[in-house]
């Protein structure tokens, strides 16, 4: 039972700490699982984060909810998924009408603006931590660069095709097993 409290007290640290939604959150439960608490490695997260993906619903619900289960069955999915799921919950309800009644201050319009960009950032460096994991044939540079494949043309895709997330994160499962396999 010690277990299910670690894996509502780490994840409910995610979920208080977590702004921009999952993806934001991602390097947070990253540092709560592997780093923290030493529940998975770099690579069996990557792993997780890499089949999470790739199926449809919010990430970090996800994430919780399959390191829950991993290490202490259905007790465990149910004590990550309401560590993470509760603290927004609670701000949701309680705080939303301060949200909209403020909404137009300028401090708190420049405080949401100014979180889009560490989220950004956060990411970029979860990517970038990955990288030896997903590519371990390869060298560091030419991991950079296959990764940058993948944005570039994915991001392409999508801003001057018009192709649906789903179709390039389809392609790049293919890609990347291309990769690994040659």
């Amino acid at each position: 039972m010690f277990l299910a409290w670690q894996l509502f007290w780490g994840f409910f640290k995610v979920g208080i700490l977590g702004y921009g939604g999952g993806p934001g959150s991602l390097s947070l439960i990253q540092a709560v699982a592997v780093d923290g608490y030493h529940w998975l490695d770099t690579s069996q997260f990557g792993e997780m984060l890499a089949v999470g993906n790739a199926l449809p619903g919010p990430i970090a619900t996800k994430m919780a909810a399959a390191i829950g289960w991993r290490l202490y069955g259905p007790v465990g999915a149910l004590a990550a998924l309401l560590g993470i799921v509760l603290p927004s919950l609670v701000l949701m309800l309680g705080l939303y009408q301060l949200l909209v009644t403020y909404r137009s201050n300028p401090y708190v319009a420049g405080l949401i603006r100014g979180v889009k960009p560490i989220v950004l950032v956060l990411l970029v460096g979860l990517v970038l931590d990955f990288a030896p994991s997903a590519f371990p044939a390869f060298p560091r540079t030419r991991q950079l660069w296959i990764l940058a494949a993948f944005f570039v043309g994915g991001l392409v895709a999508m801003r001057a095709f018009k192709v649906p997330a789903v179709w390039i994160i389809l392609a790049s499962m293919a890609g990347g097993a291309i990769l690994l396999r040659g």
